[in-house]
């Protein structure tokens, strides 16, 4: 016989082996742990975005004065109705993508949900897999008071997937909640 999860052969009869059964128990005991300590968000300011969209701003301005002085003043609404229409595309973008991220952080736990179009990303993590976790801020970010973190996880953990952890860009107060995290997590282990 084999096992039904990893395919390896069994010694003794039954449907699956002690490796799987071991890995069964802990998804089982990591699914009993449903009190949440922490809930960290992407922060979605339209202030920000439009700031990291300045040089898109400036392009489209340089635009309305060509089609203007060159065009006349039909040509330079079709360049104003273009710019609304890209910048409202890519801030209601970013506003469904900051929205669709949370990082729950519970006692023995880090569970990371992303659902966007067609990417749903769930991710569960015990703080014992968990290698470094960091966070970095841009110029940009310091002056808005926002910082991205990453979350390390040790080894090929299965469901990991990307980077071997995940990122939540955009968190507000970084410093605090990195202090936060670390009080909830305890001291990681290298």
């Amino acid at each position: 016989m084999r096992c039904k999860i990893c395919g390896a052969k069994l010694k003794k009869e039954g449907d699956i082996c002690a490796n799987c059964y071991k890995e069964y128990q802990e998804n089982e005991e990591l699914k009993k742990d449903t009190n949440e300590r922490l809930k960290l968000r992407r922060k979605y300011s339209i202030s920000y975005e439009i700031t990291k969209y300045i040089f898109l701003i400036i392009v489209f301005i340089l635009a309305f004065i060509v089609s203007l002085a060159a065009g006349g003043i039909l040509e330079a609404l079709l360049v104003i109705l273009i710019f609304a229409i890209v910048m409202g595309g890519l801030l209601f973008i970013d506003k469904r993508i900051a929205m669709a991220t949370k990082a729950t952080f519970y006692d023995t736990k880090v569970r990371y949900t992303f659902k966007f179009l067609f990417f749903n990303v769930d991710k569960t993590v015990k703080y014992s897999n968990i290698d470094d976790i960091r966070y970095f801020q841009t110029y940009r970010q310091k002056r808005f008071g926002y910082g991205d973190f990453c979350i390390y996880t040790k080894g090929v953990i299965p469901g990991s997937g990307f980077l071997n952890g995940f990122q939540i860009k955009n968190v507000e107060n970084a410093e605090e909640v990195l202090k936060q995290i670390s009080e909830i997590i305890g001291p990681i282990e290298s």
